[in-house]
C-alpha cells in the first residue's frame, strides 16, 4: 500500500476557527465532561482557554444552539448545556463500542492507535472517554503515538459522489473542511494532554491514495475494531 505525506492543515501556531471551537465543545458535551444543565465558562474565559476573540467564540456558541446543545445563549450569561433530545444525537454502534475500548488501550504504559478513516470524527468523539480519565487522574500512560490515515485530498472519492458532474464539486469541498477541522480539534486535544500531564505524544496525519471503504481501528497493535 502506497501512503504518502500530506500536510492537512494541521498548525499549532494557528488560531483555532469558531468551527474548532465548537467541535471541541461539542466533543466535552457528548462526551459527558458537560452534562444537561450545566453552565459552560464565560465568553471571556473560553476565549482565554482557546487563544481567540471574544467574537470567534460567540460564532461557536451560536453553532452549538443552532445544533440544540445549548441553551439561554446571551450576553447576559454564560449559556447551559440542553436536555439531549431523543430524536437526535443517538450514538452509532461504532462509537459506542470504540469509547470503552480506547479508555482500556489507554491503560496502557505506551499507548499506540492506527487507525484509517475518511475523517476523524468518531476518534475525535471517542477519545473523550480516556482523555477524561486522564485529567481526572485515573490512568496516566506514558506515551501515546497516533497514527490517521485518511484519503488524500486530490483523489477522486468513491463515496460520497454528486448525482451531476460538477466542475466545483461542493460534497467534497465539505468533506475536505470536515477532515481538515477534525483533524485539528483531534491534535488540539492530544497536545493538551501533553502540555498539562507531561504525557509524551506523537500524532502523524497520512493521506491515502484511495477512499478507504471501512473504518478501521487498531489499539496497540493487539485489537482491532
Amino acid at each position: 500500500m502506497v501512503v504518502t505525506q500530506e500536510n492537512v492543515s494541521v498548525n499549532g501556531s494557528r488560531r483555532l476557527s469558531a468551527q474548532e471551537i465548537a467541535d471541541v465543545l461539542r466533543e466535552r458535551i457528548r462526551g459527558g465532561d458537560l452534562k444537561a444543565g450545566d453552565r459552560l465558562p464565560t465568553q471571556a474565559e473560553l476565549a482565554d482557554e482557546f487563544g481567540v476573540e471574544r467574537g470567534t467564540v460567540r460564532q461557536a456558541l451560536r453553532a452549538l444552539q443552532e445544533d440544540g446543545l445549548l441553551t439561554n445563549v446571551s450576553k447576559g450569561s454564560p449559556p447551559r448545556i440542553a436536555e439531549p433530545a431523543t430524536s437526535r444525537g443517538e450514538p452509532q454502534p461504532t462509537m459506542v463500542s470504540l469509547g470503552p475500548r480506547l479508555a482500556a488501550a489507554f491503560a496502557a504504559p505506551r499507548v499506540r492507535v492506527d487507525v484509517v478513516c475518511h475523517t476523524s470524527e468518531t476518534l475525535m468523539l471517542a477519545l473523550s472517554e480516556p482523555l477524561r480519565l486522564i485529567h481526572e487522574g485515573r490512568i496516566r500512560p506514558e506515551a501515546i503515538d497516533f497514527r490517521v490515515l485518511m484519503p488524500s485530498r486530490d483523489i477522486e472519492l468513491a463515496f460520497p459522489v454528486l448525482v451531476e458532474d460538477e466542475e466545483d464539486d461542493p460534497v467534497h469541498q465539505r468533506w475536505l473542511q470536515m477532515r481538515n477541522a477534525q483533524a485539528r480539534v483531534l491534535q488540539h486535544n492530544l497536545h493538551a494532554v501533553r502540555s498539562t500531564h507531561r504525557v509524551d505524544v506523537r500524532i502523524a496525519f497520512r493521506a491515502l491514495p484511495f477512499t478507504p471503504p471501512m473504518k478501521l481501528y487498531l489499539l496497540n497493535g493487539e485489537e482491532a475494531l
